[in-house]
């Protein structure tokens, strides 16, 4: 059996379980062709629950106990962390969506953005885990007062629950989140 140390050997444990099901289901699914299976990552931010695609998303940790803070940065700069050897320059999304500061607590956590051209990770309230879907989700955003809407690829439901899609790599390409000086 595997030995699992932190949340990234978790992940990685969980996207090769993930990979190892998709191939040994690959039968069904040419069978029935109009089934494609989608996973996403559950997470909350100002008591809403959103979800973003596991592929987005390279890692989750905890918020780290040493945080250096950024001088003459935007409030909703949280800090820089080493994350093993590595400087991850981390950003509160609450602050920079909502206005309003994180209060970082046990369930707090950081989701390391998978994205070429930015290492950056985003604090969120809390991370629930994977959620498997037997559809992708569709186009439409049910959320439309809201100042994460712009920041939405679209909606899914399940059993009666609704979650919508959050995009990092939206966020990524926003002018106003890539200049964090002051």
């Amino acid at each position: 059996m595997t030995t699992l140390n932190s949340v990234s050997d978790v992940i990685h444990l969980l996207r090769d379980i993930e990979q190892r099901s998709q191939q040994g289901g690959s039968r069904l699914s040419q069978q029935d062709g109009q089934k494609q299976n989608w996973t996403a990552i559950d997470f909350q931010l100002a008591d809403e629950n959103y979800l973003i695609p596991l592929m987005e998303t390279r890692e989750i940790f905890p918020v780290p106990n040493q945080i250096t803070p950024v001088p003459r940065a935007k409030p909703w700069v949280y800090g820089i962390a080493n994350l093993r050897g590595e400087l991850l320059p981390l950003f509160d999304l609450k602050c920079f969506l909502f206005n309003q500061p994180a209060k970082v607590n046990k369930y707090s956590r950081i989701l390391v953005l998978n994205h070429p051209d930015l290492y950056s990770g985003v604090l969120v309230d809390a991370v629930f885990g994977l959620k498997h879907f037997q559809n992708l989700p569709d186009n439409k955003v049910k959320t439309a007062d809201s100042p994460v809407v712009d920041y939405l690829n679209g909606n899914i439901s399940q059993n009666g629950s609704d979650w919508d899609v959050f995009s990092f790599h939206k966020l990524a390409a926003d002018q106003r989140f890539l200049n964090a000086a002051k």
